[in-house]
């Protein structure tokens, strides 16, 4: 929030003057303005210090500060974070087993997530790593995704991270 100048920090010999429900009081000395605020005992704030003269209103400075705290932290703790959420796939998958997890990613998208698919090769199944590509590359072509890291192999496990497609 920007330092707004309050009672004795504002300099100037007259000032117009808006009270608690903005209504406009017109224009008033600074004496004047400041003894209205002394009796409501609330706190005379400069909220357009660039017009001529400076425009000034009656609140509780404090708790309008407090109100604008408040109102950031609500903001922030209503942000999310990406996650990333992973998805397990294999050689020998099913094609509704495939379709499921399809769904599955394309939730995670819409939530802002991004997902992490990997294939993890037992055995065998290491003869077949050029399929483990096709299976990923298929994954992410049905779930209208792409690329944010392309596909790694990690000993026998590969994998990728996919994020939402811009459109």
């Amino acid at each position: 929030m920007k330092k707004q100048r309050i009672n004795q920090e504002i300099s100037t010999n007259s000032v117009v003057l808006i009270d608690k429900e903005g209504k406009s009081l017109g224009q008033l000395s600074y004496d004047q303005a400041m003894l209205l605020a002394y009796d409501k005992e609330v706190d005379l704030v400069e909220v357009g210090p660039n017009a001529n003269p400076p425009v000034c209103k009656l609140l509780d400075h404090d708790k309008e500060i407090y109100r604008e705290q408040k109102k950031i932290q609500k903001h922030k703790a209503r942000q999310k974070a990406p996650e990333l959420k992973e998805i397990k796939l294999s050689m020998r998958i099913g094609q509704h087993d495939f379709d499921t997890k399809i769904n599955r990613a394309k939730e995670f998208f819409a939530e802002g997530d991004k997902v992490r698919v990997f294939i993890k090769l037992m055995g065998r199944e290491m003869k077949f790593m050029n399929k483990t590509e096709e299976i990923i590359e298929k994954f992410r072509l049905s779930s209208g995704s792409e690329y944010e890291q392309p596909i790694k192999r990690l000993g026998n496990m590969f994998s990728a991270i996919l994020k939402k497609k811009k459109i």
